[in-house]
């Protein structure tokens, strides 16, 4: 029974992370921030 406590615990962990990188894409994606990789649609390249 501890180790599949100690794997969930490692896998709720894994899923938390992830949904903070999501969210900070998706946030980061709404505000208009991040280039696209196309310079005649971004306004920070260089």
């Amino acid at each position: 029974m501890p180790v599949i406590l100690g794997n969930l615990i490692v896998i709720a962990a894994l899923i938390a992370v992830m949904a903070l990188a999501v969210r900070s894409l998706w946030k980061s994606r709404r505000s208009g921030g991040g280039c696209n990789g196309d310079c005649g649609n971004c306004r920070g390249c260089h």
